[in-house]
């Protein structure tokens, strides 16, 4: 059976953007964030100690997107990924990071990369 944490709508602020405005000011983003582990141990014995501490992650990645300053969205993604995995070692993490509102003239969408990593 396929098992694994969802953490939706983490909201971080951070200087991503083509547009120096961007960088300098920084922007909300909204972050989905799926984590593969093995949950056998806490599912069969409710041993928190044995599955992810996800409050822990949210406030990893709200104090680590404060630091980040880069132009894309794929770099951000990547520094994301990087963060989860070096404080995790999950066998698979699958992000949607969101742009909520991008700069572009007559447009009122969203932007978002999906980031899957796996641990070999």
């Amino acid at each position: 059976m396929e098992t694994y944490l969802k953490i939706k709508d983490i909201k971080l602020w951070a200087r991503v953007g083509v547009l120096e405005q961007e960088r300098d000011l920084g922007q909300l983003f909204s972050l989905d964030v799926f984590l593969w582990s093995d949950f056998e141990n806490c599912t069969q014995n409710d041993d928190i100690k044995s599955t992810v501490d996800y409050s822990k992650l949210v406030e990893i990645l709200k104090y680590q997107s404060k630091k980040i300053c880069c132009l894309t969205i794929e770099k951000y993604s990547n520094e994301i990924l990087k963060i989860i995995d070096e404080e995790f070692q999950l066998s698979k993490i699958k992000i949607i990071l969101t742009k909520c509102k991008p700069p572009i003239t007559g447009f009122d969408g969203e932007v978002s990369i999906v980031r899957v990593f796996e641990n070999n």
